[in-house]
């Protein structure tokens, strides 16, 4: 699949490389931001060269000629010569800025009235047959994720890859703010679940963390996410204890969670091991 970072380096970084989002915004980037920079740049070449090209040095009469005019153009009560500037330069402008407006207007439109000149953006499986559900708990200041099976997790996620994932997300306490670095965000509410999904195409680690401010152990409030291939996956959920339920976590004080030998305590599976 083509992607934008294999022909733009300095964005290698920039653009979700690991999952649908990625390839959606690349396509909005060739769309739209690309054509636009080119556009731009090209017209403000052509002003410059115009400018350059229409510059004449002037001598100290035509200096002070051109000073006295615009001096008695400033009279009170005078008005300014509407004639003056660029008129082509304007309209150029002008219609370069509907363009921009009308595409963006056809982009939004739905597939029965427009089309999507980006590629229309894939839509949520609707059959629970066809996409994984992973619950995701955040609470000062930690993660909790429960598999399918009933298995917990804590500090660490493994997910299977080329598989539609919903995201299930929630606050036991505070507002908190779930972020799989190049694959998804979404924020978390007390009493409240929020609902994303994604498919991630490239196996390997990703990192996770909160980004919203939620006190003392924000900071640590981060962990490791394992990307493995369907069959892989499996395997290592099979090996996991299933029917732990949320509520058996215990909600600690910061130095109960974080105090010495106590970061890793409550993690009632292990992820998988390299190379596993």
């Amino acid at each position: 699949m083509f992607e934008l970072y294999n022909i733009i380096p300095s964005v290698y970084h920039l653009i979700p490389r690991g999952s649908i989002t990625g390839a959606e915004i690349t396509s909005i980037f060739l769309a739209y931001i690309l054509p636009g920079i080119l556009i731009g740049g090209g017209f403000a070449l052509w002003y410059v060269y115009v400018f350059l090209k229409s510059y004449k040095p002037k001598n100290a009469d035509e200096f002070e000629k051109e000073k006295y005019n615009k001096d008695m153009d400033m009279r009170p009560g005078r008005i300014e010569n509407l004639e003056r500037g660029n008129k082509t330069i304007f309209k150029i402008f002008v219609l370069f800025v509907v363009l921009i407006l009308l595409s963006l207007l056809v982009y939004d439109l739905p597939p029965a009235y427009g089309i999507r000149v980006a590629g229309a953006a894939p839509s949520a499986p609707t059959d629970s047959h066809h996409y994984m559900d992973i619950d995701v708990i955040g609470y000062q200041w930690q993660w909790v994720f429960i598999y399918p099976n009933g298995a917990s997790s804590r500090h660490f996620l493994v997910l299977p890859a080329d598989t539609p994932i919903q995201f299930n997300v929630t606050s036991v306490d505070v507002m908190h703010s779930f972020y799989l670095i190049n694959v998804t965000k979404v924020d978390a509410f007390p009493g409240h679940y929020n609902y994303i999904w994604s498919n991630i195409t490239l196996t390997g680690e990703y990192q996770f963390e909160c980004v919203e401010l939620c006190g003392l152990g924000h900071a640590h409030m981060r962990g490791q996410a394992f990307v493995l291939p369907k069959a892989q996956y499996q395997s290592w959920l099979n090996t996991t204890r299933g029917g732990e339920m949320v509520e058996q976590f215990h909600v600690g004080t910061y130095s109960e969670n974080y105090g010495p030998n106590n970061y890793d305590n409550g993690t009632i599976i292990t992820p998988p091991s390299a190379g596993a």
